[in-house]
């Protein structure tokens, strides 16, 4: 086994970069930081930290519910950094923390929220290039990413 097969890039996962071609989300692109990243661990140790002796079950463990809770809470304030193409009912919707929240946070933006998770997973795993890219039409559009959905830079 090569072992430049199993490498990524560390500096793209911690920085963030442009997804496109998510699955079922039309011309929606995110960018993202790679799930996993330092802050996102950051983020849920402090959180996990933080909880009350009564919010954990006799042998430690989380609710699942509470750790869906803490997850996507980091997910908003590490992951999602922005985001291009998203309207809201034919008007666009630009970026903010706090419309994140709202769509990451409602039970009926669920596809929106399995989109981000999708896109992270997508940059941790250094899977992101375009189909053209696979087939050889194109330049690369990342240094260092390989294999899956697009990147673009700004």
């Amino acid at each position: 086994m090569d072992m430049q097969s199993t490498k990524v890039d560390s500096v793209v996962i911690e920085g963030g970069e442009w997804v496109k071609d998510i699955p079922q989300m039309d011309d929606l692109e995110l960018k993202v930081r790679g799930l996993g990243c330092a802050e996102f661990k950051r983020h849920i140790a402090r959180r996990q930290r933080a909880l009350p002796k009564g919010a954990r079950h006799r042998d430690g463990s989380i609710d699942p519910q509470l750790q869906e809770t803490i997850a996507t809470e980091a997910m908003i304030e590490t992951i999602l950094l922005d985001w291009r193409n998203l309207d809201d009912g034919g008007v666009p919707v630009p970026y903010s923390k706090e419309k994140a929240r709202e769509y990451l946070t409602n039970p009926d933006y669920r596809l929106f929220r399995d989109a981000v998770s999708w896109a992270a997973n997508t940059v941790a795993n250094g899977d992101a290039l375009a189909d053209d890219d696979i087939l050889g039409n194109s330049a690369p559009t990342s240094n260092g990413s390989t294999g899956g959905a697009a990147i673009t830079t700004p």
